[in-house]
């Protein structure tokens, strides 16, 4: 049920992050942000009840998800600051993506 939901909200960001980031007004760039936080979020809750649930078994590999999700998150919200204050870093849109197409497939076949 977990990878379902975490697939779920993966596509979810892909779809918003892309909007977010090629979006042309400033309060659009922010609400896409809003969304885009929130389904974060809610996938981090996620990957911390599965890491509790789970932690016997395979806890250093939750652990490196947990650190994966993290870093992404650390990138998006500098690729919206970005976009927010200046038109935007192609090259880190374009890397942000990856790493949400990575965490998605390291997503689906992990959990």
């Amino acid at each position: 049920m977990i990878k379902i939901t975490v697939t779920a909200i993966i596509l979810l960001l892909l779809v918003t992050t892309t909007a977010g980031l090629h979006a042309k007004i400033e309060k659009k760039v922010t609400d896409w942000l809003v969304i885009s936080r929130i389904l974060y979020f809610i996938l981090l809750t996620a990957s911390v009840i599965h890491l509790i649930l789970r932690f016997s078994l395979h806890g250093l590999g939750d652990l490196l998800w947990i650190l994966l999700l993290i870093i992404v998150y650390i990138l998006l919200e500098t690729a919206f600051r970005l976009k927010r204050e200046t038109f935007g870093n192609p090259h880190l849109t374009h890397l942000l993506f990856a790493c949400l197409v990575i965490i998605l497939v390291i997503g689906y076949c992990w959990l």
